[in-house]
């Protein structure tokens, strides 16, 4: 365990902000546009009041990784457990596919840390008061005090996937109005999003988690609905096999298609990054 300088936040450009979550098994994280890169006085103006590290362990997790992977908030900080760096950057700016962060090197992916971070004692009040993105401004702040992490925004043409209505028309079924369920959508392991009384603009983060491309909603549907969409992970859209893709999927079960064009996004240029030494 190491205690982390008093000076350390002004001395790094990068800012992250991004929801909080606990993050169990597969990873997955919400779209959402990069979080702007901040630099100099405005570092010091969003991070001024915020606590600072106490202790610090950052170390090499043992593969595979045997419990699972964890990215838990704790009311005193935060614990990861066998996470990639890649997919700290992920959650950190709320990106949901490696496409949009470029310049990475290899072993982002293939360097998996255990990381346990906690404010002191008398910040813990201070610290539990936190908005989810300020927690996140702080993870920021240990990634680019441990592992070096630089990087800047930019917006580039990628390739994306439209989902729209298909040509026979949509086939998803309204939520009934006298029902008072839960509106709901999740896996059901792998190749099955299930869903209840939920509107399509929540099923595009479900798609780009298995397609590695965003997914943008431009069905104009409106409703509440109810549907099973079950699918063969790994199937590409023109593959020969039998197995049902997730492209023939959203067509013949729920009356949608998935069209690939492109659309400005942002993106995460990763500058540098360090592996850290074992604390």
């Amino acid at each position: 365990m190491v205690k982390m300088s008093s000076t350390w936040r002004r001395t790094k450009p990068l800012l992250f902000a991004a929801a909080g979550m606990v993050l169990v098994g597969p990873i997955g994280f919400a779209q959402a546009a990069a979080t702007p890169v901040l630099t100099g006085a405005a570092v010091d103006a969003a991070s001024a009041k915020l606590p600072e590290w106490d202790v610090v362990s950052v170390k090499p997790a043992q593969l595979p990784c045997s419990q699972g992977s964890l990215l838990k908030p704790t009311p005193d900080g935060i614990d990861i457990l066998c996470l990639p760096v890649q997919a700290l950057v992920r959650y950190a700016f709320g990106i949901n596919e490696d496409s949009r962060i470029l310049g990475a090197p290899s072993w982002l992916k293939e360097a998996f840390y255990s990381i346990e971070a906690k404010v002191s004692g008398e910040d813990a009040a201070a610290y539990a008061k936190l908005s989810k993105g300020q927690r996140n401004l702080m993870l920021q702040a240990l990634l680019a005090d441990r592992f070096n992490l630089k990087a800047h925004n930019e917006t580039r043409d990628l390739p994306i996937y439209a989902l729209v209505v298909a040509k026979g028309g949509s086939k998803l079924m309204q939520s009934h109005p006298d029902e008072a369920a839960t509106a709901m959508m999740r896996m059901k392991g792998e190749g099955e999003i299930d869903a209840t009384a939920s509107s399509v603009e929540s099923l595009p983060m479900f798609l780009t988690r298995e397609l590695d491309r965003p997914v943008i909603n431009k069905t104009g549907l409106t409703g509440k609905y109810d549907f099973t969409l079950k699918f063969t992970p790994g199937q590409s859209a023109g593959s020969d096999s039998e197995a049902a893709s997730i492209f023939v999927a959203v067509q013949e079960q729920l009356g949608l298609k998935l069209e690939p064009t492109k659309a400005p996004l942002d993106v995460l240029v990763i500058d540098h990054v360090e592996k850290p030494t074992e604390n």
